[in-house]
């Protein structure tokens, strides 16, 4: 698989740091009236990776995490770097996010809709349905039609709108598509990031990227 390769070749990628999304969920949820207080949160990861954000919520509030990834090579990494402490918080597996049935409270899936072709991502969305409970929040990431790392790059995919091959398939999104997408959401913020991402090969992805929160109806 294209991504276990990746991981064999490169181990953490994107390094140790949490995603601009963990941050973004963690600033939100500690600031919350919701859930202020709330001990026990239960944290849902989809394409966790090697963990790195599920382990930084999990130090980092009153919760437990399930990450969920099917890159095997990503998942024993991530286990390799969870302390005896740690492993009580976070349980990482490689499983496919169509077969979690359990509801969450909350719902992190970063950077994972952009390399999900089309019926792959009605399958997403049907996962967040089936597993958001009522008043709970889904924070999701993807990458924007400006994205400058891969906007105009590679080959476009027939039938498939802003989704092309660069060595892997990616999709970028409008803000149009991604209302339309999670309709089912209450979408209480949609906004542009844009920042650097690190990668182990010392040479940093320049990104621009969408940042969804919704809860649902």
């Amino acid at each position: 698989m294209t991504w276990d390769r990746t991981y064999n070749n490169e181990n953490k990628v994107w390094g140790e740091n949490p995603s601009q999304l963990a941050v973004f969920a963690y600033n939100f949820l500690t600031q919350s009236h919701r859930f202020q207080g709330k001990k026990d949160l239960f944290i849902l990861d989809l394409g966790c990776g090697y963990g790195r954000d599920a382990i930084f919520l999990a130090k980092n509030l009153p919760c437990h995490v399930l990450g969920v990834d099917t890159a095997a090579k990503a998942i024993e990494i991530g286990r390799e770097a969870l302390t005896p402490a740690m492993h009580k918080r976070v349980e990482l597996l490689c499983y496919d996010f169509n077969d979690v049935n359990d509801r969450y409270d909350v719902i992190l899936a970063s950077n994972l809709y952009q390399i999900l072709k089309p019926s792959e991502r009605v399958q997403l969305r049907d996962t967040v349905k089936r597993c958001l409970n009522t008043n709970s929040l889904l924070f999701l990431s993807t990458l924007s039609v400006r994205d400058p790392q891969h906007s105009g790059k590679g080959t476009p995919v027939e039938d498939d709108p802003n989704s092309s091959i660069q060595d892997k398939y990616i999709h970028l999104s409008t803000r149009e598509e991604l209302e339309k997408a999670f309709d089912f959401l209450n979408i209480s913020a949609l906004f542009e990031r844009e920042y650097d991402e690190p990668r182990s090969s010392g040479a940093d992805h320049h990104h621009i990227s969408w940042i969804l929160m919704g809860s649902m109806k």
